[in-house]
Order: structure tokens, then sequence, then C-alpha cells
């Protein structure tokens, strides 16, 4: 890809899957570099901790965004029920837009050690009425916390630190008549669970509950609740140093930790037309809390059974304490053209 078709700057790629599958019997087993998914929820999935994605790339499928990571992934089968367990040997963290610094600060990121130490299982039953998992994470945390050097150095060194997390989580999906009902929980125990430091996440609760439905064959309406309940709250406004009180306001508008409680919801409208070769969709987020948010419709069209033509967008709206206030700069259109082979 070429990040800026305008500029000199050169075209780069990453391979974002490469590994090995063996199958033997009731047991399987996956090394190398993989994408690994977890969550039953529409796109919002509070278990969704392992592997990172590119937030920055404006793509017309979301799991465009993902990318790989080296990890040895062992599941066992019996019946309709699944034992897995997964190591993460190598640590890579979510790509994530940053707002434009002051000269007199320099922004490094500072990768964990060790990050051998990564682990994870899943119980998962699939097939039933109902399908559900239970799961545990152990690592580091995707999206970084800021830790401050002296204030009173030129420049201020600013480090985007990814601090260890432990994440139980549970997930389920049955369908009732015509509806499709989802859920999915998470508890994210955080390294400052007490809250006595502003500059790192609050361990927190998540909630997504969902309900789907498809009407006349071809309109698909799909809406969901969601709530963030932080277990520890503390008023930012009263740091008083107001270059710590700034850094963790903006910590907490990425994070979505500025409020004790949260709640929003999802909302995705897509009705396909011309004998499906035509597909309109519109999705968004709100937060009623804080009224900021995300609206992102686009049009795939399949000219036939190789090519694809695909306009979309992303616009963000909300006030600058918040997560998508914070970035409606980044709001943007896209045109794609898509072979496939």
């Amino acid at each position: 890809r070429s990040d800026d078709l305008v500029r000199e700057q050169a075209s780069w790629g990453a391979l974002r899957e490469a590994y090995l599958d063996l199958r033997l019997d009731a047991v399987d087993l996956r090394i190398g570099k993989q994408i690994i998914v977890w969550g039953r929820a529409d796109r919002l999935n509070p278990t969704d901790t392992l592997t990172p994605r590119n937030f920055t790339l404006l793509a017309v499928e979301e799991d465009d965004q993902r990318v790989g990571t080296p990890a040895i992934k062992l599941s066992y089968f019996v019946g309709r029920v699944s034992l897995t367990g997964i190591w993460l040997p190598h640590f890579a963290p979510h790509t994530i837009p940053l707002p434009h610094l002051a000269p007199s600060v320099r922004l490094r990121e500072h990768s964990p050690s060790p990050t051998f130490a990564q682990w994870a299982v899943k119980l998962d039953h699939s097939g039933g009425i109902v399908d559900w998992s239970l799961s545990y994470f152990d690592g580091y945390d995707l999206i970084p916390d800021l830790r401050l050097g002296q204030v009173t150095a030129s420049p201020i060194a600013v480090t985007l630190t990814h601090n260890h997390i432990r994440v139980i989580g549970a997930d389920a999906a049955w369908t009732l008549g015509r509806f499709g009902l989802r859920g999915e929980a998470a508890y994210t125990f955080t390294s400052d669970h007490h809250g006595r430091d502003p500059l790192v996440k609050n361990s927190f609760f998540f909630l997504v509950l969902g309900v789907d439905r498809t009407f006349l064959d071809s309109l698909n309406v799909n809406v969901q609740y969601l709530l963030r309940v932080l277990a520890q709250f503390r008023d930012l406004e009263d740091i008083r140093d107001p270059f710590r009180r700034s850094a963790a306001r903006h910590i907490a508008a990425v994070t979505s930790q500025r409020d004790a409680v949260q709640h929003g919801a999802s909302l995705r409208i897509g009705y396909r037309w011309w004998q499906e070769t035509l597909e309109t969709e519109c999705a968004g987020i709100v937060s009623f809390t804080r009224l900021d948010f995300l609206l992102r419709p686009k049009v795939i069209y399949a000219v036939n059974d190789r090519w694809k033509v695909s306009l979309g967008g992303d616009v963000m709206r909300g006030s600058r304490r918040t997560v998508f206030g914070r970035l409606r700069t980044n709001a943007g259109a896209y045109l794609e053209i898509r072979y496939s082979f």
C-alpha cells in the first residue's frame, strides 16, 4: 500500500498471516503468524484482546484492519465443545490515530518485556440451541497508556506504554424465531486496579447486548446496547499539574474512561439490491453519555465474480473530550476496486 499518492513516499507491504495447520483426530494445532478473533457480538467485542488492528487504515471491511501476530494455538474437541489454549510469544500493539503534538513534546512507544508470558484459554460450545464461550486472557494491553517524563525538561518525554492486563470474558448467541440474539461481556483487570494513577486505565466492565433480524430477505437490521462501567473513578479535574491533567484527559478520552458509567448503542442497517449484486450499508455508534458518534456508510457493487467496486467513508463528531470528537479530523472517504482470484 501507499499512504499518500501525491507525495514521494515508498509503498510498503505486510504479511498478515502465515501459519501451519496440523489436524489429528480431535486435536487442532496452528503455529505461525495468525489473526485470532474472539467474541459473538457484532463488531464490538469486549473479549477480542489477543491480536492487533490498524485503526488508521480506512478500509471497506473492518477485518482488513486486522494484523496477525506469532502464536501457537491448540484446540481439543469433544462433540460440540472445544477447549483452546493460546500462547503469544511476541507482542504487537494496535496502531491508533494520535493527535498532533506540540514541538516541545517528544513521543515514543515502549514495547513490554518479556513478551513470551502472554497466554489465553477458551471453552467454547457451538452448534446447539445456544452457542456460548468462556475465556481468559493474561498478557499486555493492545491500547497504550501514557507515561510522562519530567515536565521541566525540554522536550517533554511522553511514552506510550502497554501495561499488563487480565481479561475474563463470556459470550452467547441464540435464535428466537426470526430474531438473532447476542451477548458478550468482559471484565478487564488493569495494572491500576485501585484507580490511583490517572495515566493508566482503570479496571472496567464492558457489556454488549444485541438483536438482529432480516426483513423481506434483503433488509438486515442490527442494534446493540453498550455499557461500560469503571471499577474506580477519579475526577480528572482534581489533578493539580496542568500537563498531567491534560495527558490524563487525552488517555481517558481515547479509552472511553471519562465517566464512571457510560451508555451507548450501535446500529447497522444493510440492504441488498439487484439480485444481491449491490450492497448498501450504514453503521453507526453513539454514546448517550457524551453524545459523540461515528457514522460509516458504504456501497459495494459486484461487477462480476472477481471484480468489486466499493465507496464509503467515516464521519466522527463530538466534543474534544470524547473518543469520536478527538478523531473528527480523521474523517475521510474511500474508493476501492478489488480483484479476487
